[in-house]
């Protein structure tokens, strides 16, 4: 009998010394300890950012810093920011100016930003994907974003992506017709000049001037989701040759 609570005693020690292996699981390594310095330009970025107008409850529920670098060229912070099930990262690259013998923090993310409030709402992806697909069609490269945005310069939390790419002639019928009507032109035009006899610097200017308006060229749609409003704009991009504007067409 005795021998035997000795086993027990032993067995129990044993597993008591042992590492738990369900702890050792869930262990994760825990991030490096930043030093004073890069204390300093984090309390400094998370200043600069609520000055924006973010409130402090906000900010430290939403953004959490992801790395920080402090080097003589390089000095930043790059924060996650997530609302929702929407995350993106905020990068606040930081400057200096001397002023009476002080050195002053500049940083990037107020121009970045410029003007912010508290998020009190914010539709889903899925919402967000089904309103980019109403707006430009078929997309790819889809990413989240915060900057400021629109006329007024406002930080928003959006949705770009890029449609795919489509002839410069959106219009279709419209822009063959006309490019047919404009070659039936340029014919009769270097029949004119030819009967005319006019000089070869007028055919020359003629021809570089037609082929400035060729149409290899093509266009990208660009579409931005408000998430917070679900209003969408598109811009348009330019691939390939430069195509100069035409009067009568509006923005896309």
């Amino acid at each position: 009998m005795k021998i035997l609570l000795s086993f027990v005693l032993i067995a129990a020690a044993f597993m008591a010394a042992a590492p738990s292996g369900a702890n050792t699981i869930q262990s994760t390594p825990q991030q490096r300890e930043l030093n004073a310095s890069e204390k300093s330009l984090v309390e400094g970025s998370r200043e600069a950012i609520i000055k924006t107008g973010l409130s402090e409850a906000f900010f430290d529920e939403h953004f959490r810093v992801v790395r920080v670098v402090d080097s003589p060229g390089d000095r930043r912070v790059v924060w996650q920011f997530s609302v929702g099930d929407h995350t993106t990262t905020v990068s606040d690259s930081i400057g200096f100016y001397t002023e009476g013998g002080r050195r002053f923090d500049t940083h990037s993310v107020a121009g970045t930003l410029n003007t912010t409030n508290d998020l009190a709402r914010i539709i889903t992806r899925a919402r967000a994907e089904r309103i980019m697909r109403r707006c430009i069609g078929r997309f790819s490269n889809p990413q989240v974003e915060y900057r400021a945005h629109g006329p007024l310069g406002e930080a928003a939390l959006l949705l770009t992506a890029e449609a795919l790419v489509v002839p410069r002639a959106v219009a279709g019928r419209e822009a063959r017709e006309r490019r047919e009507r404009e070659e039936r032109e340029r014919r009769e035009r270097e029949e004119r000049e030819r009967a005319r006899r006019q000089s070869n610097a007028s055919e020359q200017a003629d021809k570089v001037e037609e082929e400035d308006e060729g149409g290899d060229g093509v266009v990208i749609l660009l579409g931005a989701v408000d998430l917070s409003t679900g209003k969408c704009t598109v811009g348009r991009g330019q691939a390939g040759p430069p195509v100069p504007p035409r009067p009568g067409r509006g923005v896309l």
